[in-house]
């Protein structure tokens, strides 16, 4: 599993600390974790990209751009990266919970609450940050993807052609072995040679998933009535928490 990492802080030993304990984290636990720095509200969001952090420490008092400020701008921009609060108050806790703020560390912060925190990510994480393999099977360096940022798997003449993130790969793999390595609820057998990810569906319109790229997937007319409960039943889960 690679994680990504940004710690705001505008105090540069803050920041190597956290950097530390963080790493600490990932070496006790065989986790890849890339760990970035900024001093920062602006500099962090002049650095951000969509999907460049997973996990994002931010310090709540800094000159210029608050903690809260920065969270608030950030969330605008990227829904899913994970935010955590580092501060000596906890007078944030409204705005923690608009924010959807994952935790809260009071300065100054100790490794079992970075590894409390690092824990809880990573088993709510855990399902997105899954790797699938796109590369040659046996291939040592064999390339992946993240498992949430595949769009659909369609077969084409006995090759699956993986669309995820915006680029295709072509894998020497059947649709049943690869949904079987899946084995994620979000993946949703439409047709004999589609499977979709239904988090990455935008609608269904007549007999197609309609996905966030503006691709269309066809549903088989015996899958029609369960994809369209499926997918019900995803956005209900996806927008209560359910």
């Amino acid at each position: 599993m690679h994680i990504s990492v940004m710690i705001c802080d505008d105090l540069e030993e803050e920041r190597a600390a956290m950097a530390r304990m963080v790493d600490s984290y990932g070496r006790r636990h065989g986790l890849a974790i890339q760990i970035e720095g900024a001093a920062g509200g602006e500099e962090l969001l002049a650095q951000w990209a969509p999907g460049r952090w997973d996990l994002v420490f931010l310090d709540i008092f800094m000159p210029g751009l608050s903690g809260v400020e920065t969270a608030r701008r950030l969330r605008a921009a990227d829904r899913t990266c994970a935010l955590v609060f580092a501060t000596t108050s906890q007078e944030h806790g409204l705005e923690s919970f608009e924010l959807q703020v994952m935790d809260y560390l009071v300065k100054p912060v100790a490794q079992a609450a970075v590894d409390q925190a690092m824990d809880w990510f990573v088993g709510q994480e855990a399902a997105r940050l899954r790797l699938l393999r796109v590369g040659t099977e046996g291939e040592e360096d064999a390339e992946t993807v993240r498992v949430g940022e595949v769009d659909y798997i369609e077969i084409c003449r006995h090759t699956a052609v993986v669309r995820a993130a915006g680029r295709v790969y072509e894998v020497r793999r059947t649709m049943d072995a690869l949904e079987e390595e899946l084995n994620d609820s979000r993946f949703f057998r439409c047709h004999r040679s589609y499977l979709v990810n239904l988090d990455r569906v935008q609608q269904i319109d007549h007999k197609d998933f309609v996905m966030e790229s503006g691709d269309r997937v066809p549903i088989s007319s015996k899958c029609a009535a369960e994809a369209r409960r499926r997918f019900q039943e995803w956005l209900l889960a996806k927008n209560w928490g359910m």
